[in-house]
């Protein structure tokens, strides 16, 4: 398959090219140029008339969308999820799974092992790039809707049967570092090529910079499941705010975190440092208002979810509507919220060679979007798999 998208305002790491155009082909980035491309012949040509060409979004912290669960562990579910979050420009995700009983998450590990071998002309949706292993090795006072007799310790058996379920797809596993039996968890994961990342802790400061120092450079959801940023209490938030090796997951919903702190944030970490995500749960992609997590009835609304209890339980943002959030409460410009949706995310799990950008010879992952950043077209890997009418 051959495409040029004509005449867009492209997005690279450190340009913008207002008129340029753009050539996928055999699923890569062929040429880029700010004067017309010449046609060879082969490929189609489509005038985007100056929409934005903007890289795929890759999403670390994904649970559903869609109406399904990447709990109700079904490929079909997966699919789901995957055709539901292209439509908004995710071309590339890490699924993630909640904390549940060890024969469901494994299940759910089964699940999106045999979903991630459906060739993409198939699931006519996002890549799967792995799996985010948001589960069992969290700090009780800081789970949030995950259930407390459903925590387990860190354990190298138990992680290793569940990274023998998901296909040896886990890239990224949230753990609280101060936990019995963490510490080894980690270096065995960081031997296997497993980013650990820091989050659902009761960790104070100090322990945070020690454990950012020693490897644990990304932390889950920023502000949110760690101790807070306190004038005398740095909390783990301070660590990751300070520490220049650190990056951050952050969810621009502006419910769970304030937009002052997304401020704070941005001018602590810059835009190299910072990966938006969804946190996204079944309700995102559609008008759902009230779903069941697990046995609890739960609340949506435009923004994020609630338990009964009025505990956040995730949120129902598509990643185009987390950049512009960002860059709307934020004084971040566009191409800085693009990158945090694109190349930042490629980093922190070790794409970034192949995606997370616009440049000659990677993945021909690309988004056609208007200003307002509505989703027009969505390649992954050079092949259209959505197109807003």
């Amino acid at each position: 398959m051959s495409i040029i998208l004509r005449n867009g305002t492209i997005y690279q790491p450190h340009q913008i090219i207002p008129q340029g155009d753009i050539w996928l082909e055999n699923g890569r980035i062929k040429a880029i140029s700010s004067e017309p491309i010449p046609n060879d012949g082969n490929a189609s040509v489509i005038d985007v008339q100056g929409q934005i060409i903007s890289p795929g979004f890759i999403d670390l912290h994904i649970y559903g969308g869609g109406g399904a669960s990447v709990m109700d562990a079904t490929p079909e579910a997966i699919q789901t999820i995957l055709r539901t979050h292209a439509q908004y420009g995710t071309t590339g995700m890490l699924v993630s799974t909640v904390t549940a009983e060890i024969p469901l998450l494994i299940s759910a590990l089964l699940a999106i092992d045999q979903t991630a071998q459906i060739p993409t002309e198939e699931t006519q949706g996002a890549k799967v790039l792995g799996v985010h292993l948001e589960s069992c090795f969290l700090a009780p006072p800081k789970r949030g809707a995950h259930k407390l007799e459903w925590l387990q310790t860190p354990s190298i058996p138990l992680f290793q049967q569940l990274q023998a379920a998901s296909g040896g797809r886990i890239k990224l596993m949230t753990i609280a570092p101060e936990l019995a039996g963490a510490a080894e968890l980690i270096e065995y994961v960081w031997t296997q090529g497993v980013v650990a990342s820091f989050g659902h802790t009761d960790a104070d400061y100090d322990t945070a910079v020690a454990w950012i120092r020693k490897g644990v450079h990304i932390c889950t959801h920023l502000f949110n499941a760690m101790n807070g940023l306190g004038h005398r209490a740095p909390g783990g938030a301070g660590a990751f705010l300070t520490e220049s090796a650190a990056m951050v997951q952050i969810i621009p919903d502006g419910v769970h975190v304030h937009p002052a702190a997304l401020e704070v944030a941005y001018r602590a970490k810059g835009a190299d440092k910072i990966c938006l995500v969804t946190d996204s749960l079944m309700v995102a992609g559609t008008d759902i208002t009230e779903f069941y997590f697990f046995d609890r009835l739960a609340k949506a609304t435009d923004r994020a979810c609630f338990l009964p209890d009025g505990t956040l339980a995730g949120s129902r943002l598509t990643m185009n509507r987390a950049v512009k959030l960002f860059h709307e409460t934020t004084s971040a410009t566009l191409h800085e919220a693009l990158h945090m949706a694109s190349l930042n995310p490629a980093k922190a799990i070790g794409l970034d060679q192949h995606k997370g950008s616009l440049e000659v010879g990677k993945d021909a992952d690309v988004l056609v979007m208007d200003h307002d950043l509505n989703v027009h077209m969505t390649f992954v890997e050079g092949m259209l798999i959505a197109k807003s009418n």
